[in-house]
């Protein structure tokens, strides 16, 4: 039995799904690997039931019909029986000996999550450089709080695409057992800052280390996806969910508060083009039945989208710093 079960959701991902899958099997200690393709259309499941036929500690399946990454993880996560379970997606990939060193410090630290500080590398074959995601400098051993957590998916505070909600840890099986704890199957947009969350707020040890090898892959076009209003609405939602919990303390609060206002943000543009596109006047003027500083962020974005400016940053652009992987890694 292996101490660790490395969960790979996959959706048309013919082109990167060998590289995530071998590199799972290339880990140092002996682990379990679930893929879940979930109703792809390409060829990846004859590409990974080839590599199920070579390896025995690697299980492939099939979801019936798409239901998004969240429906992936819980399916695959529902048949694992080793203490900790890993988080792979199918575009990305690990250094072989990152779930060892996680592994170790989860138990040495009595952890319950323990992520590492990714990787952000180029879609290239054996890039010699990338980005660390949160911090550029070396961090030890920090351990997270719901507060801290919330405060550091701000993208005003950490800059664009570097919060903390894109981390994949490692996390104790019995923890999300005991707790009832799973993906938001109805979100396809921040379900894993969601999940975090959640456990934090149910009281998880959470420690964030340096690279250990966790290489996420940069692709022409990631940033373009658009997602509809109904998709940051359920991220809203569950901010406001979050502010109900009896035991938060005044930090915590206050953080989640800033990201509730940020996630308003977002929805409140986007439902209001989608009303605009569909000549709905009306609910495009309800859009503005906000909060004051709602209001004045539509307001603003609008005049600059007459002005034919770009729309109004929701970022603050802190550029990470590019380094050697053997620079990146040496830190752990």
């Amino acid at each position: 039995m292996s101490d660790i079960t490395v969960v790979i959701p996959s959706y048309n991902s013919i082109a990167t799904i060998e590289a995530a899958v071998e590199s799972a099997l290339s880990q140092t200690i002996p682990v379990n690997i679930i893929v879940v393709d979930d109703g792809s259309k390409d060829e990846t499941v004859t590409k990974v039931q080839q590599l199920v036929n070579q390896n025995a500690n690697l299980t492939l399946i099939v979801q019936p019909q798409n239901r998004g990454p969240s429906a992936a993880r819980n399916r695959a996560i529902s048949e694992v029986k080793s203490g900790w379970i890993a988080i792979l997606d199918a575009d990305d990939y690990m250094y072989p000996d990152r779930l060892r060193k996680m592994l170790d410090v989860g138990v040495n630290e009595q952890l319950d999550i323990v992520a590492d500080d990714l990787v952000r590398v180029p879609a290239i074959p054996q890039p010699a450089s990338g980005t660390r995601l949160w911090a550029d400098q070396p961090i030890g051993l920090v351990r997270m709080d719901a507060g801290m957590f919330a405060l550091e998916n701000l993208n005003a505070r950490t800059g664009s695409r570097r919060e903390l909600g894109y981390l994949k840890p490692i996390i104790r099986t019995e923890f999300l057992t005991a707790n009832a704890i799973s993906y938001n199957e109805d979100m396809r947009l921040s379900e894993d800052y969601d999940i975090y969350m959640r456990c934090l707020l149910a009281g998880a040890r959470f420690g964030l280390i340096d690279p250990c090898g966790y290489f996420s892959v940069d692709y022409p076009n990631s940033l373009s996806k658009e997602f509809a209003s109904a998709d940051l609405r359920r991220v809203l939602d569950r901010d406001r969910e979050y502010l109900t919990h009896s035991g938060l303390t005044a930090e915590a609060r206050q953080s989640i508060s800033r990201h509730k206002m940020q996630a308003y943000k977002h929805w409140s543009w986007m439902h209001l083009i989608e009303r605009v596109r569909e000549r709905d006047l009306v609910g495009a003027l309800a859009t503005f039945a906000a909060p004051p500083e709602i209001g004045a962020t539509l307001v603003t974005r609008i005049v600059r989208h007459a002005l034919g400016k770009e729309p109004v940053p929701q970022s603050v652009e802190r550029e990470a710093k590019v380094q050697p992987i053997e620079k990146i890694l040496a830190a752990s």
